[in-house]
């Protein structure tokens, strides 16, 4: 079988490596997005919008360039090779996808359009601290009062919170769980602003009373929530690999030239033995997101949970190879292994943890 990338492929995942190589060179640059305003420079992302790459996720119906789970899983590895800190899969992924599969007309002139533009950011807001990775676990309450609905509740770890201009939020009504369109403007919304382990920047949310109206509901936007969690398991295990071939490639590189006891550190049995099992966790796991990126649509979410699964672990343990070898270096921000692997960390929690996925996986048996 061919596992090559067509010609469009390869164009997508070229337009990646070369945003990460012009806009984040090397760790100072990096440091420096996320040192702005919301965790990542808006500039570079205006240059993401410009290459095409925040239309890539959405439907050509709905002024999107119709990528599929193969290009999106092209595009993760490249940025998370290239440690990329813009919120592509919080954004792109996740709220323009649940925007396009999930919105009215209305909603979609209103904010996919310029989120696809780069002009406007949107973000999710579904987990809640006691839902404890359960996704139709939410306490947050739609109230009708006349032609108004108030929002009451608070929300955890929204992901690029910091930046979002609006959020789409998941609240329970008597008909039900719904998503809802908030401007995070409107009175009553109130953001805790906090750094995740990667240096990014998410934020709680609270809701007093905000008031929105019928016409804020995304009328299949929670229908549309499990296949767009499917879809950014994949992406966060496509960026997943793209982290631990960093971090072998790094390894590899560091063994070759580091000197000790007189002779490089690959001279010695057990550091290849080391660098010869995080080949192979390397090469598994590309496996497996090949398998879910090219799953038939009744398995693929299946197979994206099983991929997030295994890489989620897997990528784990060669990060911490690559720390154990690079010595106390390793964990700072000096070296782009401790960026890596804080990466990684905030990445096993997409949708929930690998216990979750796996408990998704068994679930679709």
């Amino acid at each position: 079988m061919n596992f090559e990338p067509t010609e469009t492929q390869a164009l997508f995942k070229a337009a990646a490596e070369r945003h990460v190589a012009d806009c984040v060179p090397d760790l100072v640059a990096r440091r420096a997005a996320r040192a702005e305003t919301g965790g990542f420079s808006r500039a570079n992302w205006r240059r993401l919008a410009d290459s095409g790459l925040l239309a890539l996720p959405v439907s050509e119906a709905h002024g999107g360039l119709g990528g599929g789970a193969a290009e999106l899983a092209l595009v993760q590895e490249a940025f998370g090779h290239g440690l990329a800190p813009e919120p592509w899969l919080d954004v792109a992924v996740i709220a323009a996808g649940l925007l396009d599969r999930g919105g009215d007309d209305n909603q979609r002139a209103a904010w996919l359009a310029p989120l696809i533009a780069g002009e406007t950011l949107v973000s999710l807001a579904h987990a809640e601290r006691a839902a404890r990775f359960d996704p139709g676990h939410v306490d947050t309450r739609a109230t009708v009062q006349g032609d108004r609905v108030l929002l009451d509740g608070a929300k955890i770890a929204v992901m690029a919170g910091a930046a979002a201009d609006a959020l789409i939020v998941s609240a329970r009504g008597e008909a039900g769980i719904d998503l809802w369109l908030v401007p995070t403007t409107a009175p009553g919304v109130s953001p805790r602003v906090f750094a995740l382990a990667d240096g990014s920047l998410g934020a709680e949310i609270a809701l007093h009373s905000v008031a929105i109206s019928a016409a804020d509901r995304l009328p299949g936007g929670w229908a549309a929530l499990p296949a767009v969690a499917a879809r950014a398991r994949l992406a966060a295990a496509a960026e997943m690999l793209g982290l631990a071939v960093l971090l072998f490639e790094t390894s590899l590189a560091y063994a070759k030239t580091r000197q000790q006891f007189g002779q490089p550190l690959g001279r010695f049995q057990v550091i290849q033995h080391w660098l010869t099992d995080a080949y192979a966790q390397v090469e598994q796991m590309r496996s497996q997101v090949l398998r879910a990126a090219l799953a038939p649509e009744p398995a693929a979410a299946r197979a994206a949970a099983g991929a997030f699964a295994y890489c989620a672990e897997t990528a784990l343990k060669i990060g911490q190879m690559a720390v154990q070898l690079h010595g106390g270096m390793g964990v700072t921000d000096e070296l782009v292994v401790g960026h890596a692997l804080k990466r990684l960390y905030v990445l096993g929690l997409t949708f929930g943890n690998a216990t979750a996925a796996l408990d998704a996986w068994r679930a679709a048996a």
